[in-house]
């Protein structure tokens, strides 16, 4: 047996509301779900039936996240751009004011990477093969 795929990502955030423009308005995520005041976390699809979590850093009490800390450079996460999009969206976040890192060559494809508000990275990977060489179909 294997995991089928991902099926959330969560983020700690400092502005929920600054967090949500980025990833819902700039990276075109859709909100599914958000919760109320007393825990307050938004839901935006990441992909078919993934979704990444935004949550308050208030939210999760003294200890959040792993240890109380927070991971270093490597940790991101990474999402593919439909086929033929990968310019323009290195363009609109270039627009958008950010720095971008990239294009990065890979054997599989290329990436761009971009922190968003809270400075955790986010690849974008225009990747037509998957980490064994198989083609990738979405």
């Amino acid at each position: 047996m294997k995991p089928r795929g991902l099926l959330e990502l969560v983020l700690e955030v400092r502005d929920l509301d600054r967090s949500v423009d980025f990833y819902r308005d700039l990276l075109g995520m859709r909100e599914v779900v958000r919760w109320g005041r007393e825990r307050p976390a938004v839901w935006l699809e990441l992909g078919e039936h993934q979704v990444l979590g935004l949550w308050p850093a208030s939210s999760g009490g003294p200890n959040v996240g792993i240890h109380s800390s927070r991971g270093g450079a490597h940790v991101h996460f990474a999402v593919f751009v439909t086929p033929g999009t990968f310019d323009a969206w290195k363009g609109r976040i270039e627009a958008s004011g950010l720095e971008v890192e990239g294009p990065v060559e890979f054997e599989q494809g290329r990436s761009l990477f971009v922190d968003d508000p809270d400075g955790n990275v986010v690849e974008l990977a225009d990747w037509p093969r998957d980490w064994e060489g198989e083609p990738v179909s979405l």
